[in-house]
């Protein structure tokens, strides 16, 4: 009779772990976060190395700093500014060519630029535009475009001078 208990004590403990929804303890929960973390480093690998080029972010500011990041993010600008654009990304295809259109309120295009990169992994690249005679006030829209296909668009406005 004692064998019998032993036999379903062994089976109603693996029946509670089983369905028990996983180890709770601090090995348990820090193994299972140690899993995470190394399947999230192999996917960021598998993005950084990709022949693909993907777009993560597209930032628009007065200032651009280190890395070709914006510095100092605004949607205001002055007629004598510089309008700065960083666009992130992340992966390495042999080359990549950007192009960002400038448009005022009409949607006439008033500036262009183009810019082929090598990335490597995550970069930023700087996109800019100056107005010698100043910004006229008004609204402005600036799209970018990676290997010819649009990308993210962002608005600015141009305040009059004061």
């Amino acid at each position: 009779m004692g064998h019998v208990v032993r036999m379903g004590l062994a089976v109603l403990v693996a029946a509670v772990v089983g369905c028990g929804g996983g180890d709770t303890s601090k090995a348990g929960m820090a193994a299972a976060a140690a899993r995470d973390s190394v399947a999230k480093a192999d996917s960021a690998r598998a993005e950084e190395t990709s022949k693909t080029l993907k777009v993560t972010n597209v930032m628009i500011g007065k200032r651009i700093g280190e890395g070709g990041r914006v510095t100092e993010p605004t949607f205001q600008f002055e007629p004598v500014d510089t309008v700065y654009v960083s666009i992130g990304t992340v992966g390495s295809p042999d080359s990549a060519a950007f192009s960002a259109h400038w448009t005022n309120q009409k949607g006439q295009v008033i500036d262009s630029s183009t810019r082929t990169i090598k990335p490597k992994g995550r970069e930023n690249t700087e996109i800019h535009a100056f107005r010698a005679k100043g910004w006229t006030p008004g609204a402005y829209r600036i799209t970018i475009y990676a290997d010819g296909d649009s990308v993210d668009s962002k608005t600015f406005a141009v305040r009059k001078p004061q």
